[in-house]
């Protein structure tokens, strides 16, 4: 686990054209590796843009060998740069998942995660995520969240539980939420002793307004690096995984075993992970 530098693009959302979505993201890709970075992290459905519901099956794509995800690993093999990035992947014979796909430095998909917490309709366009898992990286092992899916606490721990060292985040998160994300994240390395990496939009997209304040946040809950709610910026933060081993865990899982492996509302059947909850909505509109 050597350090390595990650990047976070906050940026706007450009709905339905994934031609050109996919060159800007090619384009942030080289500007990563310019400035030294390792590691890009995108937004929530950054591939296509958040709302779509009109065209979300034609515009999903398969997992790992989807056109634009094959660009993108050629790309990311090329320059050797991790890739976390948001599109809608398709599943046969259900709905679209609303995923992150992480993409390692050789090419090679690493994981791929559908979200498992809806807000505000998704489940009508969405079918969950089956699973929540970590995963091994050439980093280390990761994890992936989906905006709402890191409102509680339960995924992240889940994640930590699983032997993530770093969780990253992508996201498409509106006024009236605008400090929520930020402070989740920043919350959730403190509670597990973590790296958190996210990556929010800005601008406006239809009826929504984003919010930015993207953020990276070290285990002891330094704030690495901070977006302001309205400009588009490439952040940049230095991680060393090694940390996570070097810090105290008295407020991490050991503490309450039994409470975290089980979740605090009771035992979980076999084959479920506790993290997929049946939280499906909220009180901000519909897409």
């Amino acid at each position: 686990m050597n350090p390595f530098t990650a990047a976070i693009w906050q940026t706007t959302s450009l709905p339905y054209d994934k031609e050109a979505n996919l060159a800007r993201a090619l384009r942030a890709m080289e500007a990563a590796h310019a400035r030294g970075a390792s590691l890009l992290v995108l937004p929530e459905m950054f591939l296509t843009g958040y709302l779509i519901r009109d065209r979300l099956e034609e515009l999903a794509e398969p997992a790992p060998d989807g056109p634009s995800l094959l660009v993108l690993r050629e790309k990311a093999r090329a320059l050797s740069l991790g890739l976390v990035v948001g599109l809608p992947v398709a599943h046969p014979g259900g709905k679209p998942y609303n995923a992150l796909v992480m993409i390692d430095r050789d090419g090679s998909v690493a994981g791929v995660q559908g979200k498992t917490h809806f807000f505000g309709g998704e489940e009508k366009m969405f079918d969950p995520g089956p699973t929540l898992r970590a995963f091994d990286t050439s980093f280390g092992r990761m994890g992936l969240l989906v905006c709402y899916d890191g409102e509680f606490p339960e995924t992240a721990r889940s994640l930590a539980l699983d032997g993530a060292k770093l969780i990253c985040m992508g996201a498409a998160n509106m006024t009236p939420y605008e400090d929520y994300h930020f402070v989740y994240m920043h919350t959730r390395a403190m509670e597990n002793r973590i790296y958190t990496l996210y990556c929010n939009y800005v601008g406006t997209e239809k009826r929504f307004h984003y919010c930015g304040q993207s953020g990276a946040f070290h285990p002891t809950g330094k704030i690495l690096a901070q977006a302001d709610p309205r400009s588009e910026a490439l952040l940049l933060a230095d991680i060393d995984l090694a940390d996570t081993k070097t810090i105290s865990s008295t407020t991490s899982a050991t503490a309450r075993p039994k409470c975290t492996t089980q979740t605090c509302w009771g035992k979980v059947p076999p084959g479920i992970n506790p993290a997929l909850s049946v939280h499906t909505g909220g009180n901000g509109k519909e897409w």
